[in-house]
């Protein structure tokens, strides 16, 4: 029998959770006390490689069928050495991720609180860590209605310890969602730009005020931070709502993801221009200078659009195998930008501008360089330019951006709920810009 935490007290429950403070030329730091935020964060210096994915499929996103088997896997590391006992929750919020009016026994089948399963020890890597790990829903905790949530953990059964945080969604799937990728009607963007075009049917779900009551938000290839919302139907018929190509629905193509392979670091691959060992005792990475692209032509390469996965091919893909490694990156430009910042972006930085892969100017190079600690596998990154003051990064400025380009795309369409007051997540649909 597993002997659970005390419950915390009725005001860490009711925590709020408040906007996410804009991204200074530095990233956002880390901060004590911890203030809440609905979203991707990582409240702990030590901490390395969060992954979320649906259990056996590694890239995928922590999306889940209400009362489907479906099981989400949380794993991360932790490099400093001693484990802790680390408990978990969920919050329920509504279609702008902030907390629904609900009550916790409304939204969770089970515990509101359990434990973390203990950390794991590193096997033979040069870069000591443990690993947590976490499979959610279980006995003990799952998922009561449709919607969005918000997965916390914490230290010593205090919610307000917070160590980080992660989004899952969790549907049914009661609507007919119509989506497709197409050529943009602007005729100046018809080569660098992707746009949606979507129907919504709801027949059996009562809608009383479409352009209140749903709410539909679109992602490209995962990405949180450039999240698309305010889409109002155009034309209504029957039980079918006809958007016909929005405006909030185009995107920018963007180019594939640059990568590169160390997932076996005793050759280098094409992307690698050296192998060394650090000073620390590390292996340090030095890949291949990268060139700007924003004016060359479309090339297809394959992708993970924008992902890392982890692996090490000696130790038979076990994470607890796959070392930490220094990665050098250079970006030679003529210049440096007139204003903002240069980062390295992507999976590895859990697609924000963290302040760890900022990028340096170097003017003896004549380039960008940046020096950072990643997991070893296979990596997909891109460079992504920061304005003064922007919290969404460009990607585009240095990468430049096509029609042709390789997108993953999730449409979500929630319905407000007036009787549990609340936004449920009712019709998904994946969309890929080549099928």
């Amino acid at each position: 029998m597993r002997i659970m935490p005390a419950l915390p007290p009725l005001l860490a429950l009711a925590t709020a959770c408040v906007s996410s403070a804009p991204l200074t030329d530095h990233g956002p730091d880390y901060w004590s006390p911890q203030e809440l935020v609905c979203e991707d964060r990582v409240y702990s210096p030590t901490l390395g490689t969060v992954q979320f994915f649906k259990q056996g499929f590694e890239l995928a996103p922590p999306v889940m069928e209400l009362g489907s088997p479906d099981v989400l896997v949380l794993r991360f590391d932790d490099l400093q050495p001693n484990p802790e006992q680390l408990s978990y929750t969920i919050m329920h919020c509504d279609a702008h991720w902030q907390p629904s009016d609900l009550m916790t026994n409304q939204y969770i089948n089970g515990s509101p609180t359990d434990y973390v399963d203990p950390a794991e020890q590193s096997r033979m890597t040069l870069q000591p860590f443990i690993e947590y790990t976490l499979t959610f829903p279980n006995e003990f905790m799952r998922p009561a209605i449709a919607g969005n949530y918000l997965l916390k953990v914490y230290r010593n059964n205090d919610p307000d310890d917070l160590l980080l945080t992660r989004r899952f969604l969790v549907f049914e799937q009661r609507l007919d969602v119509q989506a497709r990728i197409q050529a943009s009607r602007d005729v100046e963007r018809r080569d660098i730009a992707q746009q949606l075009d979507l129907v919504v049917r709801h027949p059996g779900v009562t809608v009383r005020d479409p352009f209140s009551d749903i709410s539909v938000t679109v992602l490209q290839n995962m990405r949180w931070d450039d999240a698309r919302t305010g889409f109002r139907p155009k034309f209504m018929r029957d039980n079918e709502l006809v958007y016909d190509f929005p405006k909030e629905g185009l995107f920018l193509g963007g180019s594939e993801w640059r990568t590169y392979d160390l997932k076996n670091t005793r050759y280098v691959t094409i992307e690698v221009r050296t192998i060394a060992r650090s000073p620390d005792g590390l292996l340090e990475v030095f890949l291949l200078p990268d060139q700007k692209r924003n004016i060359r032509v479309y090339v297809q390469e394959p992708d993970l659009n924008g992902k890392l996965y982890v692996r090490n091919d000696e130790m038979d893909g076990d994470p607890l195998g796959a070392d930490y490694t220094w990665v050098d990156f250079t970006l030679p430009l003529d210049a440096p930008v007139a204003s903002g910042d240069i980062y390295v972006y992507g999976g590895l930085t859990d697609f924000q501008c963290k302040k760890e892969f900022r990028m340096v100017w170097t003017p003896a190079e004549k380039a960008y360089t940046l020096r950072a600690k990643v997991k070893q596998g296979f990596v997909n990154y891109c460079y992504a330019y920061l304005p003064p003051g922007a919290t969404v990064p460009d990607l585009t400025t240095i990468e430049g951006s096509h029609f042709q380009t390789e997108n993953d795309y999730l449409v979500l369409v929630y319905v407000k709920d007036y009787a549990l007051r609340c936004d449920r997540l009712l019709g998904v649909r994946f969309v890929n810009s080549r099928q």
